[in-house]
């Protein structure tokens, strides 16, 4: 049994799923984790004080109490220390000298949470924490220091000014180095030869049909068939306005039904304009397989960048998992799903191979979309985390899956 402590750029009570989190309680099962939520920046804590974070925080600490016990093996803890603001420093020298004074306060809160568990050991994952992440390995000296790849963060706007030079050094003093997609093991591998892919997983169990449907919900009702369905994040980074506004003209018999937060270029886009485009806000995850199981066909229109080229696309793995046809764009990333999702390169792309979808679907296709959906599962992907980490510590080679 290991002890691990996980750092993250998501908190363990996010609004919305994180890898980081099914990874957190999947390890909990057999080995004994401290989530450790990364402190808020003072601007936070004093000016958005509705932010639910920070009411979190406010709760927790005003019951005192720090540390939660989640189950048997798992406990969160949330600490009172306050990060400062230095992403707006464009000057290198002023930007190190706050992050790692930020990087002090973050060890020193991990060293209470650790003590508070009875930690006197432990492995440190660190979730894609480019900048509070930084020089953890040297001031906590974990028995490893992991850095858990999920995102191309440094081709991110926010990110852009300082990433690109400290994610390589991050990476070059990690252990151990575990991705969520070939590509982006491929890239830990440019800084650390430790670098693997260990998969992806997700709650396809959620997903699975079961006997019978769950009713369609009301809002769905109204709208004319086929249902064309997204679900995730409305983010113009990840997500192309163009194909989507080009969809919804040429296909005007359809409805495209849009689930996720939008941020505020889609809020101002001219798809709002659009009869045929229905924004539905954030669902709950309970709710959203019976909005699933509604829609005809899946989508995920990914503009081609840096950012979305070797990212993962969890809800690819719900799509399928519900047995629904998917159109998405191509990338490096989507190759392993050659088989089973059609892959467009533009918007005349999208709309032949949604006609094309629409035609083809039949039982067996959905059985063999569940089927290769649930072998993307947590228990398989720690499996593959666990067992990288087992290697390093017995000094035998990993097996580098691409």
């Amino acid at each position: 049994m290991y002890n691990f402590v996980i750092v993250s750029l998501s908190r363990f009570n996010i609004e919305f799923g994180s890898n980081i989190r099914d990874i957190a309680i999947e390890l909990s099962k057999n080995h004994r984790v401290l989530y450790v939520d990364v402190p808020l920046k003072r601007k936070e804590r004093w000016f958005r004080k509705d932010m639910l974070a920070v009411l979190e925080v406010k709760e927790r600490l005003g019951s005192r109490k720090p540390m939660v016990k989640v189950n048997e093996n798992l406990w969160h803890y949330i600490d009172d220390s306050v990060l400062e603001s230095m992403n707006g420093a464009s000057n290198p020298k002023l930007f190190d000298v706050i992050n790692y004074v930020n990087n002090r306060r973050v060890a020193a809160c991990i060293r209470r949470g650790a003590k508070l568990a009875g930690f006197s050991d432990y492995i440190l994952i660190n979730d894609n924490d480019i900048y509070n992440g930084l020089h953890l390995k040297k001031m906590l000296k974990p028995r490893k220091y992991v850095y858990y790849l999920r995102d191309y963060l440094r081709a991110m706007r926010y990110w852009q000014q300082h990433a690109s030079r400290l994610e390589p050094k991050l990476m070059e003093a990690a252990d151990l180095i575990l991705a969520n997609s070939g590509y982006l093991a491929a890239y830990g591998r440019e800084h650390n030869p430790e670098s693997y892919y260990v998969g992806q997983g997700c709650e396809t169990a959620h997903f699975v049909p079961g006997k019978t449907a769950p009713p369609v919900p009301e809002e769905l009702k109204k709208m004319s068939r086929p249902l064309i369905g997204y679900m995730g994040a409305l983010n113009a980074e990840r997500l192309d306005i163009n194909v989507l506004q080009y969809l919804a003209t040429e296909m005007r018999g359809c409805s495209f039904v849009l689930l996720g937060k939008e941020d505020k270029v889609f809020e101002s886009s001219s798809l709002h304009q659009l009869p045929n485009v229905y924004f539905l806000g954030l669902k709950e995850f309970d709710v959203l397989p019976a909005y699933l199981h509604a829609f005809d066909v899946t989508i995920n229109p990914q503009v081609l960048n840096e950012i979305t080229e070797g990212n993962y696309p969890r809800k690819i793995d719900e799509y399928l998992a519900a047995g629904k046809p998917v159109v998405a764009t191509k990338t490096k990333a989507m190759e392993p799903f050659n088989e089973h999702v059609y892959l467009a390169n533009d918007g005349a792309g999208y709309k032949r191979l949604i006609e094309r979808a629409l035609l083809e679907d039949s039982p067996e296709r959905q059985r063999a979309r569940i089927a290769f959906a649930q072998d993307h599962t947590w228990p398989n992907s720690v499996k593959e985390m666990l067992h990288a980490i087992d290697k390093q510590f017995h000094g035998q080679e990993v097996e580098v899956n691409v």
